[in-house]
């Protein structure tokens, strides 16, 4: 039901001046944590203040179980060889051979090479493990044709407007993988060229088609093929349709024999295959090509398939209107002698396939802008219409939000301000609430222009007497041509993943549906997965095209690493065990003395004075003092309740600490709210110069070691050094090298849009390794290579000089967060800043050599044990579980290293590839050196860690923009941000 802008009341004047946490299998599109608390900071309390109870669903104590939660720790199939691939071991040797007579590649734009792999790790116990990959096949003789489309869309008939008379613009392309896109490409499949192909026709559903038979195309090999759209609800196309125009272009074949070759192939032997990537790309996209036909599974991100429950009764509840969503991930990957499919157990956030208004209700919240952004481009069903025979008429729509009010904006002298076309600028009046179907009213031309309301209209059109007419309406249709929907008569279309950030609590239940152990990991993965991406048994898409999968995990060679010895104060040395150590009778290898600290209570956080006095305690135990605290009684802040009242609160208080001359505190939070902590970071990191270190009440009362973590923390943001590695750090030790790490975080989906990336830049400072000073920055939105570097680079070797002076004369740096298709990127962009920043700080001195090594944790490669004697007790494998042979690069330099014991679910093992390498290390340096510097047995080298949480930090700063709480469409100004960049200088 369509109308002009709503009649209602109006507004007032026309515009107003963890570490160490194990793998989750969660899924949620966009990186980092958000503006959530650093688990760090925050201890490893429980979590709570979400977004509403669950309604309906099951209950929480059943959240994750299924067929494949019983079984045994360490997972195995009956019979199976636990020895690796011998054939592939004997030619990863062959190739480092061959590599020892030549040099290390260095860097070549023009013929870009990443170095060579100068020999494989033999340090440690040697450990077999399986790992979630499976052997594929290809028919080297089955020719696979490529297709190149390009997409046209226009009205059959030019399409007017109905007040002016002037001809409307085309419709828009659907993006690649939409739904309109998809349902496109269904109605060209079904023409003869396609059907007579049967299985052999697969689409990435944006611009590339994969057939297993040549498609009949004209001299010139391209084709035009024309499709009078219709949705799959639609008995037949409108009265005047959408007209899709395909323009397919041959793009050559396949070359998977090429592949087979490159991948047998060694350094020495002539090769300029250039089509890796191409071959890899069609067999994602035959692989995909199952979950993809099958309608009961649905796609989120490029290869995640989630089958979505069809019965509501079987949802896992998140809480606040969400479900839970089991899924599998999927990438074809390449290694020495064979092509490999990885394959991983997901779990994300979808919306509910429920009725609207029960939507709005589970959502729990009455701040309509949160609830707006919540349903904001959610796909509906409506059904209240009907076809000509009198059957119901489904339709689909898409919520752009509810009603809205635009004011004139007018400038400083009152006048109405326009844009360079003359059209009066308006600005969302957010005062106004939206309005209800018994105040939105519309003239109705289909009974003679009476006006109704929307109540009116749908009991009279169409004798729907609505149960709940003061619900907010939707508007299905635009700002300009409104489509007013009274809630109740929607329903949630399936398959819709949630791209917001999670409430704490809705994280809290993920966690317990997502965090699997090993075993029942692998036995998804073994058991399940088949079953949504169809790659066992006899698939006839797979046939098609000549490919198979082997139906069980592959077995690789690992090696465990030993832990060095940890010395604190005194020369006393502590060997960890799992990753883990207990301080107790220890002090801190270099302590600083605390002074001018104090202790902040938030809103209703309860602390009594024995706590105080634990704390204090532990501070004369581990070597820091017994001063203070400064202000005996502490410090309070009240938290009203909404998030502006508690922001002011937390303003006022620090600056009254500022006055007060305090340099660190201790914050007490009631809850583990993400909002509280974002804004005590803000002002105390930002705005008054004032380190933070949080904790829960909550966890006050968990006795000594507690009390130890931190002291560690109290130590560390004071300058002091908790721990060292005695002569464990081979060159490192020599104090010549600084180790950078390096990392951008992008903001995540729903952010506002334009909202800005933050890059982090830390490095050490000496040869202890124990401070990570660093710089961060904001720069333009979704730009991962790093803008300032040059800048920041200069930063951190000026601070190196003044600590040691002279410079570093090699650099090590850890880059966190690049893609394999950026890695040269980062060597054309980011190290001609390096060397730029080196040049302006060492002047005609000679340059340092650097070393640059991606750290990768967004991959889904995981490891299971085969033997419980090489496992630790949740049966994943022993931390320092590292492997550099099996599934690493076939021309590359490489190895995955699991330095953490993970606190539960699956242990993620870190990606290292090292992309320059002029301080020429060998394999078994690099990896024992990025294994010691985890000291603190985190699942990534500390330096990207750092770089990391530092990006992160920068998020809590402008949490405001993440959280989904201002109107839609509103864009990211940078002369209204709060922060763009470093901290105070204190």
């Amino acid at each position: 039901m369509s109308g002009r802008t709503p009649r209602g009341p109006r507004g007032g004047g026309r515009g107003d001046p963890s570490r160490g946490r194990g793998d989750r299998g969660l899924d949620q599109e966009g990186r980092g944590r958000g503006a959530g608390a650093n688990l760090q900071d925050l201890g490893r309390g429980g979590r709570g203040d979400g977004r509403g109870a669950p309604r309906g669903g099951s209950s929480f104590r059943r959240l994750g179980n299924d067929e494949h939660t019983p079984g045994p720790m360490i997972f195995s199939l009956p019979g199976e060889n636990n020895t690796p691939d011998a054939q592939v071991e004997a030619k990863e040797n062959q190739i480092v051979n061959e590599n020892q007579g030549l040099s290390l590649s260095t860097l070549s734009l023009a013929d870009f090479q990443l170095p060579l792999r100068p020999g494989h790790g033999v340090k440690g116990t040697v450990v077999h493990l399986r790992t979630n990959y499976f052997k594929m096949t290809i028919n080297a003789g089955k020719k696979l044709f490529k297709y190149t489309l390009t997409l046209t869309v226009k009205y059959k008939e030019p399409k007017k407007e109905a007040k002016t008379g002037k001809a409307l613009k085309s419709p828009a392309v659907p993006p690649e993988r939409s739904r309109k896109r998809r349902q496109a490409l269904a109605l060209l499949f079904q023409h003869p060229d396609f059907r007579s192909i049967g299985h052999g026709v697969a689409t990435d559903y944006g611009s590339i088609i994969i057939t297993s038979k040549e498609l009949p195309l004209n001299e010139d090999r391209t084709k035009e093929y024309i499709v009078i759209y219709r949705e799959v609800e639609d008995q037949e196309p409108a009265s005047n349709p959408i007209i899709y125009t395909f323009r397919l272009s041959y793009g050559g074949l396949i070359p998977t024999t090429e592949l087979l070759r490159y991948l047998a192939s060694t350094p020495t032997d002539p090769s300029d295959f250039t089509g890796k990537d191409d071959a890899i790309q069609a067999l994602n996209i035959i692989v995909a090509r199952t979950p993809n036909f099958n309608p009961g599974v649905f796609q989120s991100g490029k290869n995640k398939f989630f089958h979505y429950p069809t019965n509501p009764n079987t949802y896992d509840s998140l809480g606040g209107g969400l479900i839970a969503v089991r899924g599998y991930y999927s990438s074809v990957r390449t290694s020495t002698l064979r092509t490999l499919l990885n394959v991983n157990a997901q779990t994300s956030p979808f919306y509910p396939a429920i009725n609207v208004l029960d939507l709005i209700m589970q959502h729990g919240n009455n701040d309509w802008l949160s609830l707006e952004f919540f349903l904001h481009l959610l796909r509906v069903k409506t059904k209240y219409m009907k076809h000509k025979d009198g059957t119901e008429a489904a339709k689909v729509k898409t919520i752009q939000g509810f009603s809205q009010q635009w004011d004139d904006v007018l400038d400083n002298k009152g006048k109405v301000v326009t844009n360079d076309k003359g059209k009066i600028v308006k600005r969302r009046n957010v005062q106004v609430k939206p309005l209800n179907a018994q105040q939105v009213s519309f003239e109705c031309k289909d009974f003679g222009k009476k006006i109704f309301t929307v109540e009116n209209y749908f009991k009279e059109k169409y004798k729907i007497t609505l149960r709940t007419p003061q619900a907010w309406l939707l508007n299905c249709g635009t700002r300009d041509n409104p489509v007013w929907i009274p809630p109740e008569l929607c329903e949630v279309m399936p398959g819709q993943a949630f791209r917001g950030k999670l409430s704490d609590y809705q994280t809290s239940q993920m966690i317990l549906v997502a965090a699997r152990g090993p075993g029942e990991n692998a036995r998804r993965i073994a058991n399940g997965a088949h079953r949504v991406i169809g790659f066992q048994g006899n698939n006839p898409s797979l046939a098609a095209f000549g490919v198979g999968v082997e139906s069980k995990m592959i077995l690789i060679k690992g090696r465990i690493l030993p832990a060095p010895p940890v010395m604190y104060g005194k020369k006393s040395l502590i060997t960890p065990t799992e990753a883990s150590w207990n301080m107790r009778g220890k002090q801190f290898a270099t302590p600083v003395k605390v002074t001018d600290w104090s202790f902040l209570r938030l809103g209703g956080a309860r602390l009594e004075s024995s706590h105080i006095d634990s704390f204090k305690g532990a501070l004369k135990d581990y070597g820091l003092g017994t001063e203070g605290p400064s202000n005996p009684q502490g410090f309070l802040a009240p938290l009203p309740g909404s998030e502006d009242a508690n922001d002011a609160s937390i303003q006022n208080i620090f600056n009254t600490m500022s006055r007060a001359k305090i340099k660190i505190v201790l914050v007490v939070l009631p809850t583990a709210s993400a909002v509280t902590y974002a804004r005590v970071k803000y002002w105390g990191d930002v705005k008054a110069g004032i380190h933070s270190v949080c904790v829960l009440a909550e966890n006050l009362k968990k006795g000594a070691q507690y009390y130890a973590n931190v002291a560690l923390k109290f130590n560390l943001k004071c300058g002091g050094v908790n721990q060292l590695l005695p002569n464990q750090l081979g060159f490192l030790n020599q104090g010549t090298t600084m180790v950078v790490g390096i990392d951008v975080t992008h903001p995540a989906p729903k952010s506002m849009e334009g909202t800005p990336s933050i890059a982090a830049v830390v490095a050490s400072i000496d040869s202890e390794y124990g401070q990570w000073p660093g710089s961060i920055r904001c720069q333009a939105s979704k730009q991962e290579m790093v803008a300032t570097l040059q800048l920041m680079m200069q930063e951190r070797l000026n601070l190196w000089i003044k600590k040691n002076k002279r410079g570093p004369a090699k650099i090590l740096i850890y880059r966190d967060g690049v893609s394999e298709g950026q890695y040269k990127t980062v060597l054309e962009d980011e190290l001609k800043q390096i060397r730029e920043a080196c040049k302006e700080v060492y002047g005609r001195n000679a340059q340092p050599q650097i070393t640059i090594v991606v750290v990768g944790k967004r991959h889904h490669t995981r490891f299971y044990p085969t033997d419980a004697r090489t496992a630790d007790g949740r049966g994943n494998p022993l931390n320092g579980t590292v492997v550099d042979r099996g599934i690493t690069m076939e021309k590359g330099f490489d190895f995955f290293l699991q330095a953490h014991t993970a606190l539960q679910g699956t242990a993620k093992p870190s990606h290292y590839v090292v992309i320059l390498d002029e301080m020429k290390l060998g394999a078994e340096e690099l990896q024992t050196i990025t294994h010691h510097l985890a000291t603190k047995a985190v699942s990534i080298c500390p330096p990207a860690y750092y770089a990391d949480i530092l990006a992160e930090r920068g998020r809590c700063y402008l949490a405001k923009y993440v959280n989904g709480r201002w109107p839609l469409g509103k864009v990211f100004e940078w002369n209204e941000a709060p922060w763009t960049g470093n901290v105070h200088k204190e």
